[in-house]
């Protein structure tokens, strides 16, 4: 997931989840759902990471399980027309057959550098 955010690969973001899906997240100002993959992709690459957004690096990536569902947390670089800044998230999700089932996210926000 990280690396289609990072290379903003609209279908290999779409491909990753299954439909339905069970999407829901929270960034600092809002609180998203969807519960189809082009849903999903429209949040995550249309709203988040639009093309008026830059990832310039993934800084940081951690995977772990939390009980029955799995964890990864990832920080990125952006740039910004306000300049340069620094975006964590951290999503809990469930698959099966190799596509995500149900995802829990939640985002720093963008904070400058």
């Amino acid at each position: 997931m990280v690396h289609s955010i990072a290379s903003q690969d609209i279908g290999q973001l779409v491909r990753l989840f299954s439909t339905p899906v069970i999407f829901r997240s929270v960034t600092p100002n809002r609180f998203w759902d969807a519960d189809t993959p082009i849903g999903v992709s429209d949040i995550v690459l249309g709203a988040w990471f639009g093309p008026d957004k830059s990832i310039t690096a993934v800084t940081s990536v951690e995977t772990d399980s939390v009980g029955d569902v799995q964890k990864v947390r990832y920080r990125m670089t952006v740039d910004l027309e306000s300049g340069p800044s620094v975006i964590e998230q951290v999503a809990y999700y469930s698959q099966r057959d190799g596509k995500i089932t149900e995802m829990r996210l939640l985002c720093s926000g963008f904070r400058p550098l």
